[in-house]
């Protein structure tokens, strides 16, 4: 073997052993068809209910998509579908999900969306579940599944590397790239286009405000200023959870 050939097979991934698995292939195909039509149902059977804490004005079905949660959740029906047709042997969907990179930036956003939601729960940040009515009752197994069931099985899938190439650690501040992108636009959506929207409390510049000085009347400028260090720190989550995915990935990789 010539040295070009002897470089080209030592810097090939090699892919594990369970993504040559056909039954570990439908499996995940059914997650990502069954998570995506949980997507589409709820844009499907959207039904306005007036809630002046969480729901004050009628959005529209399509507001859905403004929220991380819906975002992080199609991320993940996308990435399973293609990891499916990966371990049927697509080509072209091979080189997007046996790429760790793509896999890395996928579970940690799913996992701080689930975290983020479950934090929230017991400080009131979240609506309350409901099971009264069938609506209720799917309204409430959607909140569940997008924050209590889809985060663990990524992190579950994640335990179990597609390939054996390693991810640089240097690379964890690219994951802050697309929550910073998204807290700018969720910001400026709400402070400059009517109706007001706001998907989370955090993005208004109120929240901050009342919260460390509510004693004080609100100076918008100032509540702007305030939110800058305090987003820049909530970035830093996503890049301490990469690492800890990047430490977990390179980790089992060895073995």
């Amino acid at each position: 073997m010539s040295n070009s050939l002897k470089t080209k097979a030592n810097t090939e991934c090699k892919v594990s052993k369970l993504y040559s698995n056909k039954l570990f292939g439908a499996m995940l195909l059914i997650i990502g068809i069954f998570s995506s039509l949980i997507i589409v149902h709820r844009l499907a059977h959207y039904v306005y209910e007036y809630d002046p804490e969480f729901s004050p004005i009628n959005y529209g079905r399509f507001n859905i998509l403004s929220f991380f949660t819906v975002q992080s959740n199609i991320f993940v029906c996308i990435y399973l579908i293609l990891m499916a047709l990966a371990v049927f042997g697509i080509k072209k969907a091979q080189k997007i999900a046996f790429n760790p990179m793509i896999g890395a930036f996928v579970t940690t956003y799913i996992f701080v969306t689930g975290l983020v939601y479950c934090c929230g729960i017991p400080l009131g940040f979240t609506p309350p579940f409901q099971w009264d009515t069938a609506h209720h009752a799917m309204q409430s197994f959607i909140q569940v599944y997008h924050h209590m069931i889809v985060p663990p099985l990524m992190v579950l899938l994640w335990l179990f590397p597609a390939s054996d190439k390693k991810i640089p650690y240097v690379k964890c501040l690219s994951f802050t790239i697309y929550p910073l992108v998204y807290s700018l636009f969720s910001v400026l959506r709400g402070a400059f286009f009517k109706p007001t929207f706001y998907p989370y409390p955090f993005y208004e510049p109120s929240f901050f405000w009342n919260m460390f000085l509510k004693d004080k009347p609100i100076n918008l400028f100032q509540a702007y200023l305030l939110m800058i260090p305090i987003t820049l720190a909530a970035l830093m989550i996503f890049v301490l959870v990469a690492i800890i995915f990047i430490f977990i990935h390179n980790k089992r990789t060895k073995k």
